[in-house]
């Protein structure tokens, strides 16, 4: 494998565990950008932006996770 095709690493879950963490970072990502909106310019918006990215790229290596899972299973 080169250097640009590395595997991705994979987590095992338990039935329905993964479609539960999905849901939840969801929510999660949702909440993030909501305090980003009602965030001012000079109490702690570096630490809400931190937070939106954070809860994002959770959400989205979450969805990346179960399409993997659902892609193994039909298989």
């Amino acid at each position: 494998m080169g250097f640009w095709k590395q595997a991705k690493p994979s987590v095992a879950w338990e039935d329905g565990m993964l479609e539960e963490a999905v849901n939840s970072a969801r929510l999660d990502w949702q909440q993030a950008q909501h305090l980003m909106e009602i965030s001012e310019p000079d109490h702690r918006l570096e630490d809400a932006i931190y937070y939106l990215e954070l809860t994002e790229k959770r959400y989205m290596f979450l969805l990346s996770q179960l399409k993997r899972e659902r892609e193994h299973h039909q298989a």
